[in-house]
């Protein structure tokens, strides 16, 4: 998830990120060539500050075009988790994905496409994310379309393994080191020099209550261990 104004927009579900970003590459040249035929009069004038915004123009085309190259490489790949049961096994780029030992992907692929019953599944939830997005833009009300998706995937039986664990792999992948790195700094707020003893599974749960957004029932789990103490 990337954020686009005040919203959290998912690269690989809608696209919409990944191609507001190339249409922004598409236009920076154009507004470099516009500023360079200036008038040489108005050009002396701004020299300086013409300079410095074609300079930084020249950095966000270069940063924009290594930072979303991958996901041009992988925009087939990344579509599977929407349209397995059309997507051409040839068409998977697998180069990052050696790590999920899925050898038997391919004759998985050919039985999952040969079943209408799983071609049905995926049809239905595409119609269901057609439905959410027009009730976005008619109501401005927004669902979790990761949700279906990644529920239509759990259904999917474990004799499909090689295709859930790249479904999965897809689904996770994140477009930044922001969640890494607000991961480590909850740690070393967590796990400090004066917490030397709290060991790795108390840790853990501590991390997980920190980043997710449950909210465990105080008063319930203090009344049980209240009424455990009297018996």
């Amino acid at each position: 998830m990337i954020n686009k104004g005040d919203k959290a927009v998912c690269v690989l579900c809608s696209g919409t990120v990944k191609r507001y970003y190339y249409k922004k590459l598409q236009v920076l040249p154009k507004l470099e060539k516009n500023i360079t035929d200036l008038d040489a009069q108005e050009k002396r004038n701004e020299e300086k500050v013409i300079d410095d915004f074609i300079s930084i123009m020249d950095s966000l085309i270069k940063e924009f075009s290594a930072r979303f190259s991958q996901f041009k490489e992988l925009s087939e790949t990344f579509k599977f988790i929407m349209y397995p049961d059309v997507i051409s096994f040839d068409k998977l780029n697998l180069s990052q994905f050696d790590w999920l030992e899925i050898e038997e992907l391919e004759m998985q692929l050919i039985d999952f496409q040969s079943s209408s019953i799983w071609i049905q599944k995926f049809i239905e939830t595409r119609k269901k994310l057609e439905l959410i997005e027009a009730e976005r833009l008619t109501s401005n009300i927004s669902k979790n379309t990761s949700h279906e998706i990644l529920e239509t995937w759990n259904s999917i039986p474990d004799a499909f393994n090689c295709l859930k664990k790249l479904a999965y792999a897809i689904l996770t992948i994140f477009s930044s080191t922001y969640a890494c790195e607000s991961l480590f700094s909850e740690i070393n707020n967590i796990k400090d020099s004066i917490r030397n003893r709290l060991t790795d599974d108390s840790n853990s749960a501590c991390i997980l209550l920190k980043v997710t957004s449950y909210n465990p029932d105080i008063s319930y789990f203090s009344s049980n261990l209240q009424q455990q103490k009297s018996h």
